[in-house]
């Protein structure tokens, strides 16, 4: 996307955004234009590493009365949170100067949450994730790559260390030590609301956005993703999805089994009869694994896949 379709984009986008913030300040009641106001500068400053879904006891606070006071009053206010935020990024200088397949990929989910707000307004609940990335991406909280959403602000649990039993102790102790830290990394998340990207062209688009990210976040130490996704049984199993781990893998990123749990195990198996017929035959049991990707590899691997632009190449 040029910079001259950009500007166009963004002035049709607030235009839209002018329209519809101002049929929804006209239901506000006394009170709540001020707690949107305490509710979007809470998130000023979060603490390092604390991730997208962190919200700030300030924001809470602001908000609590709007939210008791009945279901509809609550989804409209986060709603006009997620405009106002997106207003407020895209009259910030810092906007324009992302990286331009970044801002590209930025703009389109813009675009879509005001297209299809319905879909945005329906999960508006202050713990729901789909509320909390739709609010992250309008407020700048997480960024938007390919088939991904890009939280810069992430750290990793210090209990990946020992989560492979004590023998592995002193060899995850060193990998961390060489990266630097347990935090901050960008961590990736697939977003229920655009999934049409998610295919192997996609994540590589992710990966280019990290790589092209690192200049606007010099203190991130590299990327990570945990998910059944990144088992290596998948290779047998779901041949189709090796590339989630082959291709970080095979870039340097390092694959580290974290746990089996109930979480693994329902994803694994929501949408494929196959797994759950292994799964059922006592064939494969389910399990997270933590992709690790240190900064200078993927800016390696970045460099010499640099040839193959994604949608949001200019």
């Amino acid at each position: 996307m040029s910079a001259v379709k950009s500007s166009e984009l963004i002035a049709h986008l607030r235009s839209t955004l002018f329209a519809m913030l101002s049929e929804t300040r006209a239901r506000f009641e006394d009170g709540d234009a001020a707690a949107m106001e305490r509710f979007l500068d809470s998130f000023g400053s979060p603490p390092s590493g604390a991730g997208y879904k962190y919200i700030p006891p300030a924001a809470r606070a602001a908000c609590s009365s709007v939210l008791q006071r009945d279901p509809e009053a609550g989804r409209r206010f986060l709603f006009a949170a997620v405009l106002e935020a997106m207003d407020r990024s895209l009259a910030a200088p810092r906007f324009q100067q992302l990286p331009a397949r970044v801002l590209a990929h930025q703009l389109r989910h813009y675009e879509r949450i005001l297209v299809q707000s319905e879909q945005t307004i329906a999960v508006c609940q202050l713990e729901n994730d789909l509320f909390l990335k739709e609010f992250g991406l309008a407020a700048l909280r997480l960024y938007a790559g390919g088939s991904n959403l890009i939280d810069a602000n992430a750290g990793i649990g210090r209990s990946i260390v020992w989560s492979n039993g004590l023998s592995d102790i002193p060899r995850r102790l060193a990998l961390f030590i060489r990266l630097g830290g347990f935090r901050p990394y960008f961590d990736i998340h697939a977003h229920k609301f655009y999934m049409e990207e998610f295919n192997e062209e996609g994540r590589n688009e992710c990966y280019r956005c990290c790589a092209e990210l690192y200049a606007f976040h010099p203190e991130v130490l590299g990327m990570f993703a945990g998910s059944w996704f990144y088992d290596p049984a998948l290779a047998a199993i779901s041949p189709r999805l090796a590339y989630l781990r082959e291709v970080p893998e095979r870039g340097g990123a390092h694959v580290l089994f974290g746990c089996y749990d109930e979480g693994a195990t329902r994803n694994a198996l929501a949408k494929s009869a196959t797994r759950r017929q292994l799964y059922e035959a006592g064939k494969y049991k389910p399990a997270a694994y933590t992709l690790v990707w240190p900064r200078a590899r993927q800016l390696a691997w970045a460099d010499r896949h640099a040839g193959k632009a994604g949608k949001g190449q200019p």
